[in-house]
């Protein structure tokens, strides 16, 4: 037997009853990213819903649509205004467009105009190395002194020190 019943902004959900009168349910554990969870539980408050209606509404709505309420795309390019490696961030005078794909099965962060083409496996470990090149770049171009670069190595310098606010202790 199912009975339906309408929660807040006019969001329709089922639940199955069984029977003797007993609701059916099953438990979900999940582990998800700490700030994730707790900037999200912000927006539900804000939309008058708990986690377990906004689950039900999305396993609704994948059952529904057989298959995800939403496409699930892999950008191809992502905005850098901030860089941090080790103990430094980099705050930079205007967002970085680094391309962001997948190459034979790795991951790939890439911004041609500085000559960084960072791989990983997956693209935590991609943005790491992307960070790793970009402080390394800094270090060994940036701040050396113009007489002992390349032609090259002084235009990336050139690059680098436009691109750069300020380098900051990172917290």
């Amino acid at each position: 037997m199912y009975y339906v019943y309408q929660m807040r902004y006019n969001i329709l959900a089922i639940q199955n009853v069984e029977v003797n009168g007993m609701p059916r349910t099953a438990m979900i554990h999940a582990r998800t990213d700490a700030g994730l969870k707790s900037e999200t539980e912000t927006i539900l408050k804000g939309l008058g819903l708990s986690y377990t209606e906004a689950i039900n509404l999305f396993l609704n709505q994948v059952r529904m649509r057989k298959g995800l309420p939403f496409p699930v795309e892999i950008p191809e390019s992502v905005a850098v205004s901030i860089i941090e490696r080790g103990r430094r961030r980099f705050v930079l005078k205007k967002s970085l467009r680094v391309r962001v794909g997948i190459e034979g099965g790795v991951w790939v962060l890439e911004h041609a105009p500085l000559g960084i083409l960072a791989y990983g496996s997956t693209q935590e470990e991609a943005l790491a190395a992307f960070r790793t090149d970009f402080a390394s770049a800094w270090d060994q171009v940036a701040k050396e002194v113009d007489a002992k670069l390349t032609r090259d190595a002084r235009s990336l310098k050139k690059r680098l020190l436009s691109l750069v606010d300020r380098v900051e202790a990172a917290g």
